[in-house]
């Protein structure tokens, strides 16, 4: 099935331009379909069939977590990523990791929506090149929470990350789900991020460090 993305051939010169223009292709899609009415309920996974009017009145997860997401999906501001850079920390040998790409390039958009203390809830989705030149796509929810800002807006952040992802390597993009821990610092709308992903059996053979950037609209 296409999707409107040009199809490249696949020889050795070709291959990370392709994978490249896949990226971009895959972020602009991704934009696209988050300025439907349908994209702006993009977190709703996580919630299984949320909706405004399921989310109840209890304090209970499902009722709390529903409610995150719908209040960042209908009243949040939106959101502007930039990936990135994968540091392969170590479970590696000198020659994998000269082989690894490093160079983890792509982009998305999301939604946040700020507490009366100044912290957020989060809902975003990007595609970027994974350390085999393949696109992998990302998305879900994430919650941070921020230091008092100082020096005119800068401030650290902490928190979680909770969805999915999907890689060429496993199972041919079988989905994935994912907790990740997410630290940022932000200097007023804008923000360097990045999130520790630990060594897991089967599926990557060492540590890594994964970083991107984001703007606040």
């Amino acid at each position: 099935m296409s999707l409107g993305c040009v199809r490249a051939g696949r020889t050795p010169a070709a291959v990370r331009a392709f994978a490249v223009a896949r990226i971009v292709c895959g972020a602009a899609l991704l934009a696209a379909a988050l300025a439907t009415p349908w994209g702006a309920r993009m977190g709703a996974f996580i919630v299984p069939h949320a909706a405004a009017a399921e989310c109840g009145a209890g304090d209970g997860w499902y009722a709390t977590g529903c409610r995150r997401v719908m209040r960042v999906a209908n009243d949040g501001s939106w959101d502007l990523y930039l990936t990135g850079y994968g540091w392969h920390i170590d479970g590696y040998t000198d020659s994998h990791r000269a082989s690894l790409n490093a160079r983890s390039w792509g982009g998305g958009a999301g939604k946040h929506w700020t507490d009366a203390n100044g912290n957020e809830d989060i809902l975003f989705a990007f595609v970027f090149l994974d350390s085999h030149d393949h696109p992998e796509p990302i998305g879900g929810y994430a919650r941070q929470w921020y230091t008092e800002p100082v020096l005119g807006g800068l401030s650290l952040g902490g928190g979680y990350f909770l969805g999915l992802t999907a890689r060429d390597d496993v199972a041919s993009y079988l989905p994935l789900p994912l907790a990740l821990p997410v630290a940022s610092v932000r200097y007023r709308r804008l923000s360097a991020m990045g999130t520790f992903i630990p060594r897991l059996g089967g599926l990557n053979k060492g540590d890594v460090a994964f970083f991107w950037a984001r703007y606040e609209f």
